[in-house]
């Protein structure tokens, strides 16, 4: 069995019941801070071509398409079982927000052009 400590709320909240035996060894920490300082250049190169770009926006969109499909199965399943304004609202808001989702880029150059 392990020992439970009962920790006071304030010091909890504040962060001072910080133990002495949960600190980091010195080679972790010098690790850590130099795979941080490594970490951005490859970033960086990376995020500067449109490629990446494309690749999180198509992602999106697939996150979209799922999520709208969930969205209609729960509508006609709430439809199902009786519940149908609460349905309907389900159905358009679903189509009205993927509409807004997939025309998102369509909307931001037809506004710039205002």
């Amino acid at each position: 069995m392990s020992k439970t400590d009962v920790l006071n709320w304030n010091s909890f909240v504040s962060g001072s019941n910080v133990h002495n035996e949960i600190t980091k060894p010195i080679w972790l920490k010098v690790a850590t801070v130099v795979h941080l300082a490594l970490i951005p250049q490859p970033v960086f190169a990376a995020a500067a071509g449109e490629e990446t770009w494309s690749g999180v926006f198509t992602t999106v969109l697939g996150i979209a398409d799922w999520l709208c499909v969930g969205i209609i199965t729960y509508s006609g399943i709430t439809w199902m079982f009786g519940n149908r304004t609460k349905a309907m609202e389900f159905i358009m808001g679903g189509s009205i927000g993927y509409i807004i989702i997939r025309h998102a880029v369509d909307i931001k150059n037809w506004l710039k052009l205002l």
